[in-house]
C-alpha cells in the first residue's frame, strides 16, 4: 500500500488555531481594561502625586513586558514559518520516495517470481540438453565410433552446460541487484519513519513554544491591564486630594467673612418619586422660624447677592429662609464642590437628586453650577417637600440654622 503523508493540513489547522488564540490576546490587549471604583486614598496632594509616580513606573515596566513577551511570540511566528516550510518540502520529498519504494516494491516482487521461473526453466532445459546429448545418434560415448567423436560429444555437451550456467549467472546477478534493491527499499522504509519523526517532533516543540509564548502575552497584558488602572487610581487620589486642598482652602478664606461658618454637609437624598424618603419629620411649624417675612438675618455680600434670584422663585415669606439655608450650605458660591458627596452648587444637590429633580423644576439639561436652576430646584423640591407633608426645608440639614 502506498505511503502518504498528511502534514500540510494538520500544520494548516494549527496555524489557524495560533491566529485564532492571537485574535483572542488581541482583542483582550485592546478591550476595555477593568477599572476600581475604589481609587486608592492619599493623606495629602504630595503623597497622592508620589504614589501616581510611583505608579507610572510601574505601568510602563508592565507594558515593556507586553512588548518583550510580543516579540518573543513574533520570533516564534518566524520560526514557525520556516519550519512549515520544511515540512512542506520534506512532505513533498517523502511523498515521492514513497511512490518510488512503491514502484521498487512491485519491481522486486515481479523480479522474484520471475527469477524462480527462469531458474526453473534453466534447470529442465540443462538437464534435457544434457541428456540430449548423451543419448543422441552419433553422441554416445558408448557408441563412438573413434576418440574425435567422443571428442565432438563431450564439447556439445559442455557448450550446452556452459551455456546453461552462464544463464544461471546471469540470473544470479540480477537476483543480487534485486536483494540490493530490497536492502535500500528497507532503508529508505527506516529514514522515512525517522523523518516523519523528527517533522512531528518540531511540529509540537514549536507548538509548545508557541503556547507558551501566548501564555506569557496573556499574563504580561493582565499585569499591564492591572498596573494601568492602578495608576488611574493613583491618579484619581490625586484629584481628589487636590479637591479637598482646595475645599479647604475655600473653608479658610470663607471663614472670616462669615457669622456662622458651618461645616460641609451634604444634603439629604430627595426621591424622584411621589414616596418620601425616611427623613425625619420637620418639627417646626411650617414657617421654619427664623424670621418669616422679617430681616432678623445678616447675609455677606456672596450670599446676598442671590436675593432677587431667590425672591423669584420661593415664596417671599421664605426668601430670608432661603438666603440662610443658601448660605449654610454653599457660602454663596454657585461653584461649590462636595468631593466626598458630589454635593455641588447653591443648594449642594446630590447628583442623583440633581437627575430626577432639576427636570420636574423645569431645568432638564441644566448644570448643578447654574445658579438660577439650582435656585429654581430646590424651591420646586421645597414645596414638593411641604406638599408631601415633609416639611419645607426637609431636604436639606442646613434646615438646622432656622431654629
Amino acid at each position: 500500500m502506498p505511503l502518504t503523508f498528511h502534514y500540510a493540513p494538520r500544520v494548516l489547522i494549527r496555524v489557524l488555531r495560533f491566529l485564532t488564540i492571537l485574535a483572542l490576546v488581541s482583542t483582550f490587549a485592546l478591550g476595555v481594561v477593568p477599572y476600581d471604583d475604589h481609587p486608592a486614598s492619599a493623606q495629602t496632594v504630595d503623597e497622592s502625586e508620589q504614589e501616581a509616580e510611583a505608579a507610572e513606573r510601574q505601568a510602563e515596566v508592565a507594558a515593556g513586558l507586553v512588548d518583550t513577551a510580543v516579540s518573543r511570540r513574533a520570533e516564534i511566528e518566524s520560526e514557525l514559518a520556516v519550519s512549515i516550510t520544511r515540512i512542506s518540502d520534506l512532505s513533498a520529498e517523502l511523498s515521492a520516495v514513497s511512490s518510488d519504494l512503491d514502484s521498487l516494491k512491485a519491481q522486486i516482487a515481479h523480479g522474484d517470481a520471475e527469477l524462480t521461473g527462469i531458474e526453473a526453466d534453466i534447470e529442465t532445459h540443462a538437464v534435457d540438453a544434457y541428456m540430449d546429448a548423451l543419448v543422441g545418434p552419433g553422441v554416445s560415448f558408448v557408441n563412438t565410433a573413434n576418440v574425435e567423436q567422443a571428442m565432438v560429444t563431450g564439447q556439445v555437451v559442455g557448450d550446452v552446460v556452459t551455456a546453461g550456467a552462464a544463464r544461471v549467472n546471469e540470473l544470479v546477478v540480477r537476483r543480487d541487484a534485486l536483494e540490493r534493491l530490497q536492502v535500500d527499499y528497507r532503508e529508505q522504509q527506516e529514514r522515512v519513519a525517522a523523518l516523519k519523526a523528527e517533522v512531528d517532533a518540531e511540529i509540537e516543540h514549536l507548538a509548545a513554544l508557541y503556547d507558551e509564548a501566548d501564555a506569557a502575552v496573556g499574563r504580561a497584558v493582565r499585569e499591564a491591564s492591572a498596573a494601568d488602572a492602578a495608576h488611574r487610581d493613583a491618579l484619581s487620589a490625586v484629584d481628589a486630594a487636590q479637591a479637598r486642598e482646595e475645599e479647604r482652602r475655600r473653608q479658610e478664606e470663607r471663614a472670616p467673612t462669615t457669622t456662622q461658618p458651618p461645616p460641609p454637609e451634604e444634603e439629604e437624598e430627595a426621591p424622584a418619586t411621589t414616596t418620601p424618603p425616611p427623613e425625619t419629620p420637620d418639627t417646626t411649624d411650617g414657617s421654619g422660624g427664623g424670621g418669616g417675612g422679617g430681616s432678623d438675618w445678616d447675609f455677606p455680600p456672596a450670599v446676598e447677592r442671590w436675593r432677587s434670584l431667590v425672591q423669584a422663585y420661593f415664596p417671599s415669606s421664605r426668601v430670608d429662609e432661603a438666603l440662610a439655608v443658601l448660605q449654610c450650605e454653599s457660602l454663596g458660591d454657585a461653584d461649590a464642590y462636595n468631593p466626598y458627596s458630589g454635593a455641588s452648587g447653591l443648594y449642594q444637590f446630590l447628583p442623583s437628586t440633581w437627575a430626577s429633580a432639576s427636570p420636574n423644576a423645569g431645568f432638564s439639561g441644566a448644570s448643578a453650577f447654574d445658579a438660577e436652576a439650582n435656585i429654581g430646584t430646590a424651591a420646586w423640591l421645597a414645596n414638593r417637600y411641604q406638599e408631601l407633608g415633609q416639611g419645607f426645608w426637609g431636604p436639606w440639614s442646613c434646615r438646622r440654622v432656622l431654629g
